[in-house]
């Protein structure tokens, strides 16, 4: 018996196979495997075997409905529906501050210490995502996708030199050190504003960048559309006190 629990084990992809009871097994799956009494004790062992295993495939596997997932058919319905999902992920984090102009943020941690403004120069790392949550790139971050561990390394920022987009800008005004905020930006007030820095520091970032730059100028006979973008910061440390 030990080579039923073998071989239904590899069919149903488990490590272990729980046989249920001979009256609960399906027939409809089996019936056509099942040996008759005339046949000898060897021929009889071996089609029960086969029996039993096909007998576990059919009672660990129900059928299930497909899940249906909703589709967008044009690119107003896509963005609508790309603001409606990182709406409901959002929702789940807290508070979502509007400032208005199309800048929000979520602070998920406030810090200590003095708050910053414009003119304060602070270090920062980084995670840039777009609406849907899809990873762009970071900085100080430790993410497998660098050529290194660049986990603490930092961007220094002056709050007003457009270091950062402009929309980070204003929505890092009031962050303490240690505090990490999720900023949406609009395109007007997004990477165009800061001449597209921070830049990412490897290839798999300058690419993700590429296409999502090309979506805002269109492609070919694709017009653009406007993609906000989001950048998480945190305050590292502030070098003027």
């Amino acid at each position: 018996m030990a080579s039923i629990g073998v071989f239904s084990a590899a069919i149903c992809g488990t490590s272990t196979v729980v046989l249920p009871p001979a009256s609960a097994v399906p027939g409809a799956c089996c019936r056509r495997v099942t040996p008759t009494l005339r046949k000898s004790a060897e021929v009889h062992s071996h089609r029960r075997s086969i029996a039993v295993a096909i007998a576990v495939l059919c009672w660990q596997r129900p059928q299930t409905a497909h899940a249906k997932f909703k589709k967008c058919k044009g690119l107003e319905e896509c963005q609508a529906l790309g603001d409606e999902k990182f709406a409901q992920k959002e929702l789940m984090k807290g508070t979502l501050v509007d400032m208005g102009r199309g800048i929000r943020y979520r602070e998920a941690k406030v810090g200590t210490g003095p708050t910053i403004s414009k003119g304060d120069v602070v270090d920062i790392t980084y995670e840039v995502r777009n609406t849907g949550g899809m990873y762009m790139y970071s900085l100080g971050r430790g993410r497998p996708d660098k050529t290194y561990d660049d986990l603490g390394e930092t961007y220094r920022v002056r709050l007003g030199n457009h270091d950062v987009p402009i929309a980070v800008e204003l929505a890092m005004e009031g962050m303490r050190r240690g505090g990490i905020r999720s900023i949406e930006m609009p395109p007007s007030l997004g990477f165009e504003t800061s001449n597209w820095q921070p830049k990412p520091t490897n290839f798999a970032g300058e690419r993700r960048m590429e296409n999502f730059r090309a979506s805002i100028n269109g492609r070919s006979s694709q017009p653009g559309y406007d993609a906000a973008m989001i950048l998480e910061a945190e305050v590292v440390r502030i070098v003027n006190p």
